[in-house]
């Protein structure tokens, strides 16, 4: 079954693009469209824009094109289907469902995966929360968060659940559940190499979701007994750690107000910060903090306010979570959890334990620049006294240098770490010049689409982007030439595009460009409907690229013909002369319709 073209239509309708992209970057108005930082690739200066009039949107910096399904579809990294249902159940849409196959089928066996393993996790987790608040067995789990002063809101809220140490339960209960070997043993719930034994047996949980809220995986903290004090669910069809943050679906409406975000090292420092009355804390999981988690926060958040551990791994992790929000164009200071006066504490959740909420809100009033703490790393770990120790210092501070992609802070920075270290802007400035490595933020944009060709379009292509602007003429066209007379690969695409959106009975411009999976065509598509070039005159434009492409269609006939002659054995009243004077007569034939066509 596929979702019904009226019920795809009347979503797209429905759906506010302006709102549905807001929830993922700052938006402001400029005239009829909006404008904004593109959430595809890392930019300052909005190059991204919707125009709800036509209801699509479109980056002129990386190309990136499409309609709110395809948005939806491309930041949430889900199926067509999924994204459809999704915004029709925002926009409460009644989805209707037919017969037969088309686009929306594609994955329809991964789609459906991805349904049934967010059901188990939801049910796992709700399983798990119950043990933990409900049973006897969940009394050593709720012991230990006790003494680390977790408050039963906060065991609420993140829905903390407890694993029995039995490590057949969950495998026994889930089978009652009707859920099938197989299924459960593609689930990551479960060792490879031992089917029925559960890989969080005997720990803590504590459920990791997206940003909506769904149960996508899990991380368990071990209670008592040998084994890693931490593990967490592997990638999975609709779990990407790299791509989710622990806690989001609760800091996002915090982060999106205050315009912050606080970067801390894990579940426990997450939850104290919550605790604390301070909601817009997140967490990588299990990870380095990635540029697709440093993009995701970026979309809402111009601070960025790092919260790691103390240690030598705190300082590291710390390091590299700077340099990519740098690199994303975030503001960045450092929050120092001893600084704050709490010598006995290494992270927000020990002062929680030991000194109470309030005392983990002080820690907010430690902040300091990010380029200030580089340097007091530096000075901590290098001899300033010497010139090695100068050299070192400032090799210390040339990746976050390169991070730098204004030219006025650059030499900001430069100046006050030369002050610092007591030497000259001068030769800090040109030992970077002589070492630095291309910054990431300068590599190529990390994007589904690439940025649009700027070769010039030949006439083949030219036509069908007329007729793409105008679709409701394609019944037309069509009727007049095929896709294998087109010669372009690209004009034959967006013929083949067409005539797959006209056999399904969804013929728009939007449609086309839901069909479309390669970023390229579809920023070269938006780009001609964008500009109204072929707005005006419309009819004629297309009528004129009909006549144009059969133009093609018959020289090409007729340079295959004359070819043939030349080759053509001369043999009296053979067979070959009776072929010859039929290629002749279809030649005539070729040239009046020439004629026909050049006085259309």
């Amino acid at each position: 079954m596929r979702i019904s073209n009226r019920t795809i239509e009347e979503v797209k309708a429905k759906s506010d693009i302006v709102e549905i992209v807001g929830e993922y970057t700052r938006l402001e108005r400029r005239g009829a469209n909006w404008w904004g930082c593109c959430p595809f690739h890392n930019e300052k200066t909005p190059s991204f824009n919707i125009m709800p009039e036509k209801n699509i949107y479109h980056c002129f910096g990386c190309g990136v094109s499409g309609t709110v399904i395809s948005f939806v579809m491309e930041m949430e990294k889900i199926p067509f289907t999924e994204a459809v249902e999704s915004l029709a159940k925002k926009a409460g849409i009644e989805v209707i469902y037919e017969g037969g196959s088309g686009p929306q089928e594609n994955g329809k066996k991964e789609d459906e995966t991805r349904k049934l393993l967010l059901e188990l996790y939801d049910r796992t987790a709700g399983t798990f929360h119950f043990l933990l608040t409900e049973s006897k067995l969940g009394g050593p789990a709720r012991a230990y968060l006790q003494d680390r002063a977790v408050s039963g809101q906060t065991i609420r809220d993140f829905r903390l659940g407890f694993a029995p140490a039995d490590r057949r339960w969950l495998y026994r209960f889930l089978r009652k559940k009707g859920y099938s070997p197989e299924f459960l043993e593609k689930s990551g719930l479960f060792s490879k190499r031992w089917p029925e034994i559960c890989v969080f047996a005997g720990r803590l949980i504590f459920p990791i979701a997206d940003r909506r809220g769904r149960i996508l995986a899990f991380g368990g903290r071990i209670l008592a007994g040998d084994g890693p004090k931490y593990i967490n669910s592997g990638d999975l069809p609709q779990y990407k750690k790299g791509e989710t943050l622990f806690g989001l679906h609760l800091a996002l409406p915090h982060i999106r107000e205050q315009k912050s975000v606080i970067l801390c090292e894990g579940y426990m420092d997450v939850m104290a910060w919550h605790q604390a009355g301070i909601p817009n804390a997140v967490a990588p999981l299990g990870t380095a903090f990635t540029p697709e988690q440093a993009k995701l926060v970026h979309a809402f958040a111009s601070t960025a306010l790092l919260c790691f551990d103390t240690d030598a791994a705190g300082r590291k992790a710390t390091y590299a979570a700077m340099l990519l929000c740098r690199e994303t164009g975030m503001d960045v200071k450092v929050l120092d959890v001893r600084g704050a006066g709490f010598p006995d504490c290494k992270d927000p959740a020990d002062i929680l334990k030991n000194h109470g909420p309030e005392a983990l809100k002080k820690v907010l009033e430690t902040g300091i620049l990010d380029i200030d703490y580089l340097i007091l790393n530096a000075g901590a770990q290098f001899d300033l006294g010497t010139p090695e120790g100068k050299t070192k210092a400032c090799g210390y501070l040339f990746p976050y240098l390169a991070a730098i992609d204004s030219d006025v802070r650059l030499e900001s920075v430069v100046a006050r770490a030369a002050a610092a270290f007591g030497i000259s802007s001068q030769a800090l400035f040109s030992d970077f010049q002589k070492r630095k490595q291309p910054s990431r933020a300068r590599a190529e944009p990390v994007t589904e689409g690439k940025k649009p060709s700027a070769r010039k379009p030949g006439a083949e292509l030219r036509a069908m982007l007329a007729v793409v602007a105008n679709a409701e003429f394609f019944p037309k066209v069509r009727g007049e030439i095929h896709a294998d007379d087109l010669e372009d690969p690209a004009a034959k695409e967006i013929f083949i595009l067409l005539e797959e959106c006209f056999r399904s009975d969804a013929l728009s411009f939007d449609a086309v460009l839901e069909h479309c999976k390669d970023g390229e065509l579809r920023s070269v598509m938006t780009d001609a409907y964008t500009s109204g070039e072929f707005s005006t005159r419309a009819e004629e434009i297309v009528d004129d690229s009909i006549r144009r492409i059969q133009r093609n269609v018959l020289e090409k006939q007729k340079a295959g013909l004359i070819a043939k002659i030349k080759l053509a054995p001369v043999s009296g009243n053979s067979r070959g002369e009776t072929d010859v004077d039929e290629m002749i007569a279809r030649i005539r034939e070729i040239d009046g319709k020439l004629k026909d066509l050049k006085e259309a």
